[in-house]
């Protein structure tokens, strides 16, 4: 099993963002989900107006669990369809007043690209982690850090 990275704290809009690690699924009420979904072993990214390059990501809708959530924002954002997903982690984000948000990531294979809707990105690209942060909307080491966690907790899957 692989050693976890050191996920520094990083500052998002004035939110302080940490990452925590975990096999499971927050029990606590979420309001949106993080996709790491891998093509032929590389990162799908969209091209989502306003961000640029990142993962698939969005809220849940009234009523939808964190799983159907995100694989609807791959669906929604790329037009692949995940083969499964596992939880990754958790983004804690601390605004300055109020409640951390709780936001799970996820991660796990495509089974078959699809067709890309044109409302939600404007393209989409597979792109290895050495690229990532080149082309990457907002990269810092927090991000570093979860990107090198994703693809060696993808890796380990395939070995299995």
């Amino acid at each position: 099993m692989s050693l976890a990275p050191r996920f520094v704290t990083a500052n998002w809009d004035g939110n302080e963002v940490h990452f925590k690690p975990s096999s499971s699924l927050p029990a606590a009420d979420v309001e949106a989900v993080v996709v790491f979904a891998f093509y032929e072993r590389r990162f799908l990214l969209a091209d989502i107006t306003g961000r640029g390059w990142c993962v698939p990501s969005g809220h849940l809708e009234p009523g939808e669990g964190v799983m159907d959530a995100a694989m609807r924002e791959v669906l929604e954002e790329t037009g692949a369809r995940m083969e499964y997903l596992q939880p990754l982690g958790q983004f804690l984000l601390k605004p300055p007043k109020g409640p951390t948000h709780i936001i799970p990531a996820l991660f796990g294979p495509v089974a078959d690209l699809g067709n890309r809707p044109e409302s939600e990105s404007r393209g989409i690209r597979m792109v290895s982690r050495a690229d990532l942060s080149g082309i990457y909307y907002r990269w810092d080491p927090l991000l570093e850090a979860v990107f090198y966690w994703a693809e060696q907790q993808y890796l380990r899957l395939l070995r299995l």
